[in-house]
Formats: structure tokens, sequence, C-alpha cells
């Protein structure tokens, strides 16, 4: 499984609206995209697996692990994680109560890891929502119709981090808890139909105390990862410059075309890249090989909402901002 580097993502902190980057995404959860009940999209359990999710709800003892790696020359600003449960028989509306977590530098309780945050005890859970999405059987099920089954609507909980890592390869320990009496189960990575190795996953089990690898309960030799995002700020070689004037764009709020300036020397080698993002970082419009110190940015059929732009000459990111088109 492949593990990327992404872009933009909007989050809410506290309440309030703002822009940060999803810097490591651990794969994706849903395989059946608006094929569940009332449209909703769907996790399924395709090619004979046979586990809905794996156990590590607070009252039981049980973790799970699943790894993040930083870049050599890289330090990342990990501001929040986001990982995923769900309670059979919940409803729509969330009752996942708490998340607690331990990062390691290594394998969990290796002899040679040591935990750099958390304490796999405080509550670092901040918000909690369905993501529309439901954990399903296959096709055919008898008991959990991926086209009409809903009892295991997944949740996205978000936990406010607030620490920075250096190069290396981390290990994500977490623990779930809710209200409801099922769980809460971690549905793993969902590379879709044919794939069923999805990652490297482990799980603590309280009553050997030990950590094992994570495979599927019924297809036993296919290992497991679980879906995360880590949301923060990469410090790479790449040159950043991103509060300042160097480029400006008015007017903004934009109703139909706004004009682009790079404020700084534009020699005739120099070329930019201008790009727009939407709010779940999907790259909406984009433009390269621009030779001209202006140009126009044209909304064209982009619908009212706000947006990111970035404006970069090579490897120098020279402006990152913030556009309402109204």
């Amino acid at each position: 499984m492949k593990k990327t580097l992404l872009t933009l993502f909007a989050v809410a902190m506290a309440g309030t609206a703002s822009f940060a980057q999803v810097v490591f995404d651990n794969g994706p959860i849903s395989d059946l995209i608006g094929q569940g009940a009332g449209g909703a999209d769907v996790s399924s359990l395709h090619d004979g697996m046979g586990t809905y999710g794996a156990g590590h709800a607070v009252s039981s003892g049980f973790r799970i692990a699943d790894d993040l790696v930083v870049a050599p020359n890289t330090t990342l600003q990990l501001d929040s994680l986001i990982f995923y449960a769900y309670q059979t028989g919940s409803g729509n509306i969330s009752t996942i109560t708490e998340v607690n977590l331990k990062i390691w530098n290594g394998i969990p309780d290796d002899a040679a890891s040591t935990i750099v945050f958390g304490d796999g005890v405080t509550n670092l859970l901040f918000t909690t929502e369905w993501i529309g999405s439901y954990r399903t059987g296959d096709f055919g099920s008898t008991t959990c119709d991926p086209a009409t089954c809903t009892q295991r609507p997944i949740m996205r909980n978000a936990l406010t981090i607030g620490t920075v890592l250096g190069p290396g390869t981390y290990w994500l320990d977490w623990q779930t808890n809710g209200s409801g009496t099922s769980g809460p189960w971690a549905p793993p990575v969902n590379l879709g139909a044919g794939l069923t190795t999805t990652g490297n996953a482990k799980q603590f089990d309280p009553t050997a105390v030990v950590w094992n690898d994570l495979f599927d309960g019924t297809l036993t030799t296919e290992a497991q990862g679980f879906p995360f995002q880590a949301i923060g700020t990469l410090t790479t070689g790449l040159t950043e410059i991103f509060n300042n004037n160097s480029v400006t764009m008015t007017p903004n709020p934009v109703k139909s075309s706004a004009t682009v300036t790079i404020n700084t020397p534009v020699s005739k080698s120099d070329v930019f890249t201008f790009t727009v993002y939407d709010v779940l970082g999907n790259v909406v419009r984009k433009t390269e090989n621009i030779s001209a110190q202006q140009f126009a940015f044209n909304r064209e059929s982009l619908t009212n909402g706000v947006y990111m732009y970035e404006v970069a000459k090579g490897n120098t990111i020279l402006k990152k901002g913030k556009v309402v088109l109204q």
C-alpha cells in the first residue's frame, strides 16, 4: 500500500474552520462510492474477507497501532490526527466519546522505542461525525448487504495533537471509547476489489500482553492497515514564503475574475504555476508555464465558496492564500 503526501484539508478546530495540510494519508476507507443505503458510500467485505473491524475499545484494553513516516530532511508540525471507528447500531449520530493516543518513535513497547507524545489515557478527541459511509458485508450477504445495510456507520474522529516530529518512522498507538454497547471497532483500509492486503498494522492483546501483527479474520495471511490522516505543516528543502506580499490577488472576494500579481522582480526565464484547491484538497484549477508578472484568474464554472490558491516558481512556493468566490 502506498502512503502518500496530500495537500490541503479543511478541519474545524475548536469550532472555527481553518485550513491545514493533510501531510500523510494512510489509505482509503470506502470502496463503493454512492452504492450504499440512501446513496451513502460503503466499505465492504470483498473477496472473502471476514473482519468488519478491529477491537480497540477502552473497556477491553485492546489497542491498535499503525505507522507514520516523516521523510528525511523533513520536520512535521503535527496539529491533528483523524481516526475512524464505528459502534454497531449507533445510528448516524456519533456515539464516540474518547480517543487516547501514544506516539512511539518505533514499534510500540519495543525495547528500542520510546513514547514521544501522549500517555494512552488522556482524551484528545475534539470532534466526531459520520463520514457518510457504512461498513458492510459483500454483495449477496444475508445479514449486511452493501445496498441496504446501515448497522455500522463509520465515524471520523479528529484529535488535537500539537507536537513536532523529526525524520523517522513513528507508530500511532490508539484506543477509542463510545457511549454505545458495541466496540468501538476500527475498520481497516479498503483498497477495493482484488486487493485484500492493505497495510502493516498491529493490535495489542491485553491478556497476553503482546502486540500482534493484524490480519483479516478469514483471510488470515492478509495483513491489514488502518485509515488515518495526519494534519499539520511539513518543513522541507522546499523554500516556503507564505505570509508576505510577494503575490497579491485583487479583487478578493472574486465575482467573475481577479488579477494575480507577482510583486517581485521577474526575469525572462522565470515560469510560475498557479493552483487552486477546494477545501478538501482537490485541485480544481492548475495553470503551468506562466511567464507574465501579472495574469488573470477566471473563476469560470467554479461554484461559490472558500478556496485556497498557491503560486510557485520552480521549487519555491511564493504564496499560499485564501480566495473567496461569491
